[in-house]
């Protein structure tokens, strides 16, 4: 069994976060800068590396790093709604979208 090298990253030119594996482009989450929050808008892992944890290494990378920034997560997709959800200690940096 061969080791993948795996890389998450943000990349501002395009407002989002990137998951690559061997330099291959698999999964992204899609950001957008508010005032008060970073809004998470979508999240797409492609379909041959779902269900292998990528997922949830590309949110974990992103919270984090918006964490660090001293700024709030707002999460309108579904998938980082439910990861946050499944993740209280990130609670007191969320700010839940009204509606």
């Amino acid at each position: 069994m061969t080791t993948k090298d795996i890389s998450v990253s943000r990349n501002d030119g395009q407002d989002r976060y990137e998951l690559r594996l061997d330099g291959e482009l698999v999964g992204i989450a899609d950001y957008r800068i508010e005032p008060d929050a970073v809004a998470l808008t979508h999240t797409v892992v492609e379909p041959a590396f779902r269900h292998q944890g990528y997922s949830s290494r590309l949110a974990k990378y992103a919270v984090d790093d918006i964490i660090s920034d001293g700024r709030r997560i707002k999460p309108y997709c579904s998938y980082m709604a439910a990861y946050l959800g499944k993740h209280p200690e990130y609670s007191h940096h969320v700010s839940w979208p009204q509606g």
